[in-house]
């Protein structure tokens, strides 16, 4: 992810955002990508298709759902703050794509992370994870009254 897909990169998260857990400002992705392990997009035709955002065990990450995981699994976990793929590149693989880059990515820390609402609940992303084997191993309420689904997924050997 470059500064030149910033802007890509936020409509998209935009027109997800009753899908995720919180919205993206120019300044928050900024600081984002600083601290990211991993910060990629998927172009289709010329066209930012998909981005993911990833945090290592250790990163200056401000959520409790990240917090929570990092209490839970220490430096065991690579963390998955937001996969989000645009409206007409869905369903065409371009999010199983950039999983399947994360989950090699994933292997040292043998699990990979992530959290999708559950109350209001997120259908199709808790869908989605559980096709990709990933188990719900804990829950967290949040102070704007959503509470979230706390994912894991064990990388074997």
């Amino acid at each position: 992810m470059t500064t030149a897909d910033e802007p890509a990169v936020l409509a998209i998260n935009t027109a997800s955002a009753a899908n995720l857990p919180n919205s993206l400002t120019p300044d928050r992705l900024d600081w984002l990508r600083l601290i990211a392990a991993h910060a990629a997009v998927v172009e289709i035709d010329g066209q930012v298709a998909a981005f993911a955002l990833t945090f290592t065990p250790g990163a200056s990450h401000d959520r409790l759902d990240y917090q929570w995981f990092t209490e839970t699994y220490g430096a065991k976990f690579l963390y998955v703050d937001r996969i989000v793929t645009a409206e007409p590149f869905r369903r065409v693989g371009a999010a199983s794509l950039l999983y399947r880059a994360i989950e090699k990515a994933a292997r040292p820390f043998e699990r990979l992370v992530c959290e999708v609402n559950s109350n209001p609940p997120a259908t199709e992303g808790l869908a989605f994870h559980a096709e990709r084997g990933f188990t719900e191993v804990g829950k967290l309420s949040h102070a704007d009254g959503r509470t979230t689904a706390l994912l894991a997924k064990e990388l074997a050997d």
